[in-house]
């Protein structure tokens, strides 16, 4: 025979019931005696009728210890008005199931119980009392306040940490954010949750290669990108990002922002006190000791042309002091050059280009030329010097690694972008790829990102590398007339 018993109370039911058989009866009372959660029965007025092995060993007190005493005894402190509600409802006749609370064990000890409460009736269907499934749940709810309170530590830590952190959905929506990444947008939290990212990302192109790459399940570490705030301020950050996953399916990414804009502020404004230093170390190196250099190559070609006229012996050291003094002016003024290359005129630039290309063609045996189609006149100074120093770079890496035949540089405008290129064909990629960490490549890619541009370095077929620096168009700038 199978049986299906829901509660003590239908066990109790069906115990008193006359009409069930005596074999029955004695299996529900197995059932109730030998249940892992205790089983017992009060009447009203909280006497203690009945009391199971379970409810022994849950609550410390025998039958013989508990039988006919009041419930009052298992009550903690404070909770009479919840169990006089709850005798209340079972007066109404209705059933309490999973009620969660604590009660005392025989000595004091608090524990956590899951209670089912089920109103007694007798024959005429009146509630007289009712009885009590306890289940000890005080393991299970120290682990659950443990995760709890683990879960709200990481959501304080979450919400108080000095980065910013972000939660991107797959689809780029924002669902949540910290203060810090708040912060850094100037903007509220309901100005930014459900929103697309691209909202607050001025490039849609790097932000995409962003999240493209974390669909790919890779991480990301120090990526170099930008955020508008809510006045459209420009704020330079870092991020590490890398993506959860489920059964196969992204569940969402997290980005971890660093705030880099004041220092990248001031490593500005140091690169540009630097420049600055250096364009007047040339121009000191230039109009001082050049013109000391000078005014000695005047003082000593006379003095060589009076010793000659005299047919001195002296006049032939006089030459080798007049020859020496003109190659150290030569060579002065070729230093002033490299240390400031870029003039103050829109066109300094090109010129500076043409320069480096010269002198790489007549140093180096190399054909160097610069692309004189497209050309763009650059007035901002600044600007100018963080494209030249690229090139130079650039050129330099390939006359060390490459080997080339030929380079060609080119600076050109379109779209609102300024573009340099410098290309060659030697050896190829293999020997300046991306994943360098050399000083000039570093350095290259540094300057790129103040003047807000991007570096990008890829082979050339059949041979050799080309390397591309695009920048946002500035004001003034122009294609030469």
């Amino acid at each position: 025979m199978s049986l299906s018993v829901r509660t003590a109370a239908d066990a109790t039911r069906l115990l008193r019931a006359r009409s069930v058989p005596l074999d029955l009866r004695h299996q529900l009372a197995t059932i109730v005696e030998h249940s892992n959660d205790a089983i017992f029965s009060r009447t009203f007025d909280g006497i203690i009728t009945a009391w199971n092995t379970a409810a022994e060993r849950i609550f410390g007190y025998t039958a013989h210890e508990i039988l006919g005493r009041s419930s009052r005894v298992l009550l903690p402190a404070g909770s009479q008005d919840d169990y006089r509600k709850l005798v209340a409802r079972l007066r109404q006749g209705r059933v309490v199931e999973h009620y969660e609370t604590e009660r005392l064990r025989k000595g004091g000890q608090r524990i956590r119980l899951s209670l089912t409460l089920s109103p007694i009736r007798d024959t005429s269907q009146r509630p007289v009392g009712f009885s009590t499934i306890a289940r000890d749940i005080t393991e299970q709810s120290q682990v659950r306040d443990t995760l709890s309170r683990r879960d709200q530590e990481l959501s304080d830590l979450f919400e108080e940490a000095s980065i910013g952190l972000v939660l991107i959905a797959p689809d780029g929506r924002v669902l949540r954010v910290n203060q810090s990444f708040l912060a850094t947008l100037k903007r509220q939290a309901n100005q930014v949750l459900g929103k697309m990212l691209r909202k607050f990302h001025p490039d849609t192109a790097t932000l995409g290669d962003l999240l493209n790459r974390l669909a790919r399940r890779q991480t990301v570490h120090n990526f170099a990108t930008e955020f508008l705030t809510s006045k459209g301020e420009t704020r330079f950050v870092l991020v590490d990002a890398d993506g959860l996953w489920e059964n196969g399916r992204m569940v969402h990414t997290r980005w971890f922002v660093r705030d880099i804009s004041r220092r990248r502020q001031l490593e500005r404004e140091l690169l540009e006190n630097s420049d600055r230093e250096r364009r007047s170390f040339a121009q000191e190196l230039h109009d001082g000791l050049g013109q000391q250099l000078g005014g000695v190559a005047y003082l000593s070609n006379v003095l060589r042309q009076q010793l000659k006229e005299r047919a001195a012996p002296e006049s032939e050291s006089a030459s080798r002091i007049y020859d020496l003094v003109r190659k150290t002016i030569e060579d002065a003024r070729r230093m002033a050059r490299g240390l400031s290359p870029i003039t103050e005129e829109p066109e300094g630039l090109m010129t500076a280009l043409r320069e480096l290309a010269a002198q790489i063609s007549e140093l180096k045996d190399i054909r160097c030329r610069v692309d004189r189609r497209n050309e763009v006149l650059v007035p901002d100074v600044g600007l100018a010097s963080h494209f030249y120093r690229i090139a130079q770079e650039a050129v330099n890496n390939a006359v060390k690694h490459a080997r080339p035949r030929n380079i060609t540089i080119s600076l050109r405008s379109s779209k609102g972008s300024i573009r340099l290129v410098i290309a060659d064909d030697g050896k190829g990629i293999g020997l300046l790829s991306p994943n360098r960490k050399g000083l000039g490549l570093r350095i290259m890619q540094y300057r790129a990102g103040l003047i807000r541009g991007t570096l990008e370095i890829a082979p050339r077929r059949p041979r050799g590398t080309q390397v591309s620096c695009i920048a946002p168009l500035p004001a003034g700038a122009r294609k030469p007339a």
